[in-house]
């Protein structure tokens, strides 16, 4: 009942006309390489200010999920992540788009998003109280022994080698310890360069390793005699719906249930977010598949894997920040702002002395899923259209996107430099054959490794035995064990296969 009361608080013209276009900008901004979900709540955010709280917090609803979900079309379309959130999404839906499977992958995308989505919401509606509960028992150690199980099954499980997934993990970690130390305040590989103190931005190594690699990557490919064709070459072909059958759409459930559970649990714990959550669902749809050799190629699964995962993950985000007042990830924050600008406090009373309010923001937050579904459907012929343009004409306008987005992050012309730079080196790396995205989940979760590392030593006085003590701690510590041994095996079967 409280709910219906929630949906009858927003089912009003001007509450529905701010959703439809919140929903509608944050899709644009997210779309845009660079742009995330966090700088379209950053840039909307003034606007709440002369609203009531339903309908300015509806509004930033309504942008967190358009934010959020609108990073898949750019991910399909180009290879390239429009957000943080959409980087497992890359490594399937390209490879669909290059086979004339565009519209299909759209498709299985916009729907297994608005399950993910569907699924947070009726989360975060009905038992995300108690769920917080659970997550505010996490100590130092549970936290510091579940980020080195999330680094050490994405780098083991990453395509090709597993010593080269750990390399490229252990690359981004030291990546990720550039800047201010969190616990001491000193300065740390910085050179001197006092625009760094606060480390290399996220947004401008994003692009720089997938965009701008990737257009280095087919510039090169271009140059050859034997040319291979872009997206746009390539005559897509035609699907009914959202491109997949019934029992197809049963079929996938098994993939899509297990991601929406961990984006779901990624999104509970703070820190973690959209940005880590598709990663660790890919990988784990990667091993338990029939076929994880397939992985990477341009199948179905995948995309369903990381685009159901990251849109549960909104809910879980909005679990913690509700009952406790603590942002889940970046986009959060904001929405957190968005609750003191209204005079809103989030926490564990706020069901007690603002219910109408809560339910309202919990409605709201259904119906932006269902608004950014209709918009996404009815949008995908326009959006396969797109790569009727031709590259040559195409990748000019990425490369604008690309230097804009960067720049426009923190208004830093470093952040440019710092493009171009993680540009050579995912380009030097994609020659070797080292993965990406161990890459980027190092330097994702570096901080936050090192911080709940040295919290539990000084908690411990320096004992590493407190750190397996810890019931839960120890639980993540054998999956990581179990996980990288599983993977060894699995690869010294191969080499011994091809030995013989």
């Amino acid at each position: 009942m409280n709910l219906i009361s929630g949906f009858q608080s927003i089912l009003n013209p001007a509450t529905l006309v701010l959703m439809l276009g919140g929903v509608f900008g944050g899709l644009i901004i997210g779309a845009l390489p660079g742009l995330s979900a966090f700088t379209a709540l950053a840039i909307m955010l003034p606007f709440t200010f002369g609203m009531d709280p339903v309908n300015g917090i509806s509004f930033l609803m309504a942008i967190y999920v358009g934010g959020t979900s609108g990073g898949l079309i750019s991910a399909i379309l180009l290879g390239i992540p429009g957000t943080p959130s959409s980087i497992a999404t890359c490594f399937d839906g390209y490879p669909m788009a290059q086979k004339g499977e565009a519209k299909k992958a759209l498709g299985v995308a916009v729907l297994f998003s608005f399950i993910g989505g569907i699924f947070g919401a009726l989360v975060l509606s009905f038992i995300g109280p108690y769920i917080a509960q659970v997550a505010l028992k996490f100590s130092s150690y549970d936290y510091f022994a579940l980020i080195l199980f999330a680094l050490c099954t994405v780098s083991a499980l990453a395509e090709g080698s597993m010593v080269k997934g750990l390399l490229s993990c252990l690359l981004g970690v030291c990546f990720g310890f550039v800047g201010t130390d969190s616990l001491s305040s000193y300065y740390r590989y910085t050179f001197g360069i006092g625009k760094l103190a606060n480390g290399f931005a996220l947004v401008p190594v994003l692009i720089g390793l997938f965009a701008v690699s990737h257009i280095m990557t087919t510039a090169r490919d271009k140059g050859k005699s034997q040319e291979i064709r872009s997206v746009s070459d390539v005559k897509q072909k035609a699907y009914r719906g959202f491109g997949i059958t019934p029992g197809e759409f049963v079929y996938h459930l098994r993939t899509a249930i297990p991601a929406a559970l961990i984006g779901l649990v990624i999104g509970i714990l703070p820190g973690l977010g959209g940005n880590i959550s598709n990663l660790m669902a890919y990988t784990y749809a990667k091993k338990t598949s029939r076929y994880p050799e397939k992985f990477g190629t341009g199948i179905v699964d995948g995309i369903v894997a990381s685009e159901t995962s990251n849109n549960a993950c909104v809910g879980g985000a909005l679990i913690i920040l509700l009952t406790l007042g603590i942002p889940g990830d970046n986009a959060t924050s904001m929405i957190l702002a968005g609750f003191q600008m209204h005079d809103v406090v989030p926490g564990p009373l706020l069901f007690k002395t603002s219910g109408e309010l809560v339910y309202a923001i919990l409605a709201a937050f259904i119906l932006a899923n269902l608004l950014f579904f209709i918009i996404e459907y009815f949008g995908l012929p326009l959006f396969t259209r797109m790569l009727s343009v031709p590259s040559t004409l195409l990748l000019p306008v990425v490369i604008v996107c690309c230097f804009v987005g960067s720049y426009c992050n923190n208004n830093n012309t470093l952040d440019i430099l710092i493009m171009v730079l993680f540009g050579i080196l995912g380009y030097v790396l994609k020659r070797y054959h080292y993965p990406l995205a161990p890459l980027v989940v190092g330097f994702i979760l570096a901080p936050a490794l090192e911080t709940y590392l040295r919290r539990s030593l000084m908690k411990s006085d320096g004992s590493f035995l407190a750190i397996v003590q810890s019931p839960l701690a120890a639980f993540f510590l054998l999956c990581t064990v179990v996980a990288v041994a599983l993977t060894a095996r699995s690869e010294i079967r191969k080499l011994k296969a091809a030995e013989a």
